[in-house]
């Protein structure tokens, strides 16, 4: 964990709202630590290791100690109805955020998104989000994962997965990055980000497939609108996985 420390990340975090930071070596869930115990606006947990990590649709989280940067950030005075919008605003920040970290010779935007909130890297994902509004409605938590420091071999080839490892040569500091994040955070959250998310997102203009729990749609992913839909050939789609055809 010596490249997961608080200090550092309070001072590189600057003047955010993301005051109150707290860094465990392990922990049960960063998420589900923050949505049932709350607390101040801002709120940040980090962990070296999770025991029970969730991703999106109640999937479990790969976890492998010291390789990833794992937090959840507690935001108050989102609308309820605008709650699964600050995940798309959360994808628009890592991206910014890693794209920071990218070497030199990279062409920029150098991670894009893949629709909802996927970051990806060459098509391959280096990133997830998990937004979730707490049961009382009072506030949105966002899980935030990272690939940082594995290397070949140790994500399985059935995930798509890359690190940061893998694609810059060697990692950077975990503490660095979660700052880098939080801040790109305060700067998209209570803006009108959409049009930045669209510039980012590989999704659209794509052959894809949705595997819905009513079925799969095929077509061609001509829009996100505002609210944050993917649109499908005319069809609507709220929620589901994308995959994206070759």
């Amino acid at each position: 964990m010596d490249d997961l420390i608080r200090a550092r990340i309070l001072e590189a975090a600057g003047q955010t709202r993301f005051r109150q930071v707290e860094v465990h070596s392990s922990i049960d869930s960063t998420q589900a630590l923050l949505v049932s115990e709350g607390g101040d606006d801002g709120r940040v947990v980090v962990a070296d290791h999770q025991t029970a990590g969730r991703g999106r649709q109640g999937r479990s989280w790969l976890d492998v100690p010291g390789a990833m940067l794992m937090f959840s950030v507690l935001l108050k005075g989102v609308p309820p109805d605008e709650a699964a919008l600050i995940s798309l605003a959360a994808g628009v920040a890592v991206a910014r955020a890693v794209g920071l970290f990218a070497p030199p010779s990279a062409t920029a935007p150098w991670a894009h998104l893949k629709w909802p909130n996927d970051v990806r890297i060459g098509g391959r994902k280096v990133s997830g989000i998990l937004g979730e509004l707490a049961p009382s409605g009072d506030y949105v938590v966002l899980g935030i994962g990272v690939n940082v420091g594995h290397d070949r071999g140790d994500l399985p080839d059935e995930l798509g997965a890359t690190s940061l490892r893998i694609e810059r040569g060697d990692p950077p500091r975990r503490d660095d990055l979660c700052a880098s994040i939080l801040r790109e955070l305060e700067a998209v959250i209570g803006t009108d980000f959409m049009d930045a998310y669209r510039a980012l997102c590989e999704t659209i203009g794509a052959s894809v497939r949705v595997e819905r729990p009513d079925g799969s749609l095929e077509g061609t992913a001509t829009e996100v609108r505002d609210d944050g839909a993917l649109v499908v050939d005319g069809h609507v789609v709220m929620a589901g996985d994308v995959i994206h055809l070759r």
